[in-house]
């Protein structure tokens, strides 16, 4: 069988896939986006469960790959305020105050994918092929992959956007560290029983939980619930309904007690959460994105935007690359590496020490952390630098 050849073959076909298969192409690579996977059709009612908050920098990127204003308006909340409340302290957010258009920008995963299927649709410098690869080698100058369907793909570079399971990982010898937090996140969506006035609400709870209300276009939430193992498998068990009555439970601690009664608007969903960190993002020949490379904990909400800000800067490198640079060279691809490393790893610092802060057994320190709380709400240069630095605008300028 012919091998076909191209400068840059993605693995993975998922949301960050795709958008990197887009942004390299319109940096002048030709890519084979390997495992490419239409997007689910948009539910006849409701919001899907997977709920993702974009910040600027993800916005700007979909904008940029001509994907943003395929999204239809009446499945995109933009956010204007949000709450984070814990220890009877609250630190509060508002765009006006920051002086900008939107905190972020609350959609569906679904949604995302149909408009990045569209923009592939007519770019011509990629060929999305469905067939996952099956095995890969390294050759003396790329990769040479063999496709589920028998096809064959020559490739100066890899790039693994496959997953907290990358097989583009293993295949490349980046070693991982991973430590489950012997928690999941609990998805649900609400009806509310008032409007939610476009603020997005998080609270810790007792257990060492994190409880989180996103706002849905109309009056409706979407509920991210990262529950200790035991609590999130008698969450995944309920009635959406019965789970309905759980969470109103705990709307006083987030400032929420207006959206009840809360009805429910779709399926319960889980996942188990970890930390995950490769090695390195970069090897010879192969660079890593989004959950292949990094998996933070979900109270942020940062996790896809992390990996729209990988394929960022992986494209601004490759497209700067000089005359002499091969796609797949070390030197080349250790400047992404640099590029990406400052803002992961505060981002997993951050995440990860608020778990453990607010873990079970530092109740004795709900004092001390409800005054840092309130001190930095205080702040409004601190607070600015924090919304700066969540927007992406900081880490990319």
């Amino acid at each position: 069988m012919t091998m076909l050849g191209d400068d840059v073959a993605v693995v993975g076909g998922g949301l960050v896939g795709k958008a990197a298969a887009l942004a390299l192409a319109q940096a002048g690579l030709r890519v084979s986006l390997c495992g490419a996977r239409e997007a689910p059709a948009q539910a006849a009612q409701g919001f899907a469960q997977r709920i993702y908050a974009l910040n600027e920098a993800s916005r700007d990127l979909l904008r940029s790959l001509r994907a943003w204003d395929q999204i239809p308006g009446q499945r995109v909340q933009p956010v204007q305020a949000m709450r984070i409340a814990a220890d009877g302290a609250v630190l509060r957010f508002d765009a006006y105050a920051q002086g900008v258009e939107s905190l972020a920008w609350i959609l569906e995963s679904d949604a995302i994918e149909r408009a990045l299927d569209l923009a592939l649709r007519f770019e011509r410098g990629v060929r999305a092929m469905p067939e996952p690869v099956a095995e890969a080698r390294r050759a003396p100058d790329g990769w040479e992959l063999e496709l589920g369907g028998g096809a064959r793909l020559h490739a100066s570079l890899l790039v693994g956007a496959d997953g907290r399971s990358s097989r583009v990982r293993e295949w490349s010898g980046i070693g991982l560290r991973s430590r489950p937090y012997g928690q999941s996140a609990v998805v649900c969506n609400f009806a509310c029983a008032a409007p939610h006035g476009a603020a997005a609400r998080q609270t810790f709870t007792a257990d060492g939980g994190v409880l989180a209300l996103l706002p849905l276009p109309g009056q409706q939430v979407s509920l991210v619930w990262s529950a200790p193992d035991a609590l999130a498998e008698e969450l995944r068990q309920l009635a959406p309904e019965q789970l309905a009555r759980r969470v109103e439970q705990h709307l006083d601690a987030l400032q929420a007690g207006h959206l009840a009664p809360l009805q429910a608007a779709g399926a319960i969903g889980a996942w188990p959460l970890v930390l995950q960190r490769a090695d390195s993002v970069a090897a010879e020949g192969v660079a890593l994105l989004g959950d292949a490379a990094h998996v933070v904990h979900p109270m942020a909400g940062h996790g896809l935007n992390l990996g729209l800000q990988d394929v960022q800067a992986l494209a601004a490198v490759l497209g700067r690359r000089g005359a002499g640079e091969g796609l797949g060279q070390l030197p080349l691809l250790q400047r992404y590496a640099r590029a990406r490393a400052e803002q992961v790893l505060a981002l997993e610092l951050a995440t990860d020490g608020l778990h453990r802060l607010y873990s079970p057994g530092l109740r004795w320190m709900a004092p001390l952390r409800a005054l840092g709380l309130r001190a930095t709400d205080r702040l409004p240069l601190l607070k600015s630098w924090l919304a700066g630095y969540a927007s992406g605008r900081s880490v990319l300028s």
